[in-house]
């Protein structure tokens, strides 16, 4: 059989299915032989659904020791090694995982391009399949989603969701690597992404100081998730924007004090208080950082930084605890 007529048969598969994961499937076999514009705006609506809060599943994860190694003081494991009882060990450890090495040199190479062009197409809007923003079906969804958008641009960031080659390009490359599968077991449901909460990075080496802060902060208290982290070129305490990070596991959310800059952010102060190690890591273009929403941290900006920071930042949520009030994507 063709290509070519594999690609009809999935499109009419499609187009006759009533089932949403089924209707999702056969548009990206299809795109994977022959990527589509108008086929990626559609992958990109479909994915789109309806607020998720069922009963909850949780993960049978193992509670058996776990010998971790280490890398820059932070727990840390190569990809094809991790499993959901690492995570758990790694997480009630430090807070964190760190991957490193997860993406080859090539595959950076392309989801730094894709942020690049969604980024620039956001300027010019020019090219649909980089910059498209969907439809929302009410105006409620549709004015969270513009508050999180206009948020996200003022501070180097691009919603996925707004550009339809690259969304399809990262999760197609987070589905290579077995990210949907590993977020699958470690939530113990099949994962869901918030639109408001997946992010293609390009932050200056200039700009404002940024804010010690809790993700779930921004997302709510019953919450199960896994946030991959993926560094698109090597970043640290000098020349790029990296990340500050405490290593310690909350399970609580930390409130501002009178020192805080923000009603969301902890102040230096408090982070000292703590009394657990604080690290700068230097990560590696292709490296990978697993967190949920306890882990404190903050972007670090030094003084005289000179380049600029891609990154990608993919949130996976259990669908049973998704965050109220958001719109969610099929993963």
């Amino acid at each position: 059989m063709g290509a070519q007529t594999q690609v009809t048969d999935y499109e009419a598969a499609a187009n006759a299915s009533q089932n949403q994961e089924e209707i999702l499937r056969n548009l990206l076999a299809a795109n994977r032989l022959d990527p589509q514009v108008e086929r990626e705006m559609r992958i990109r609506d479909v994915r789109m659904t309806e607020e998720l809060y069922n009963e909850r599943t949780p993960a049978d994860i193992s509670d058996a020791p776990i010998e971790l190694n280490y890398q820059q003081n932070m727990p840390a494991c190569a990809l094809g090694e991790v499993t959901p009882a690492i995570i758990k060990a790694a997480f009630k450890a430090c807070g964190l995982l760190y991957v490193p090495g997860a993406l080859d040199s090539a595959e950076v190479e392309q989801m730094r391009d894709a942020i690049e062009a969604a980024h620039n197409t956001m300027e010019k809007q020019d090219a649909p399949q980089w910059y498209d923003r969907p439809k929302l079906p009410t105006k409620e969804a549709a004015m969270k989603l513009a508050a999180a958008r206009r948020w996200a641009n003022e501070v180097g960031g691009c919603l996925a969701v707004d550009s339809p080659r690259a969304m399809y390009q990262i999760l197609d490359m987070l589905e290579r690597h077995g990210i949907q599968q590993l977020a699958q077991d470690y939530l113990g449901e099949r994962p869901v992404m918030s639109a408001g909460k997946f992010m293609l990075w390009r932050v200056p080496g200039e700009g404002p100081s940024a804010g010690w802060h809790q993700d779930g902060r921004f997302l709510g208290d019953d919450l199960a998730s896994l946030n991959v982290w993926t560094a698109l070129t090597d970043c640290g305490p000098e020349e790029a924007p990296g990340m500050d990070l405490v290593l310690d596991y909350l399970d609580h959310y930390i409130m501002p004090d009178e020192e805080s800059h923000f009603d969301w952010s902890v102040s230096d102060a408090q982070v000292e208080a703590m009394n657990v190690p604080v690290v700068t890591p230097n990560f590696k273009a292709g490296d990978m950082l697993m967190f949920d929403n306890w882990l404190l941290h903050r972007t670090c900006r030094r003084p005289g930084m000179t380049r600029t920071r891609y990154a990608i930042e993919s949130w996976f949520f259990a669908p049973s605890r998704f965050p109220v009030g958001r719109t969610a994507l099929l993963a």
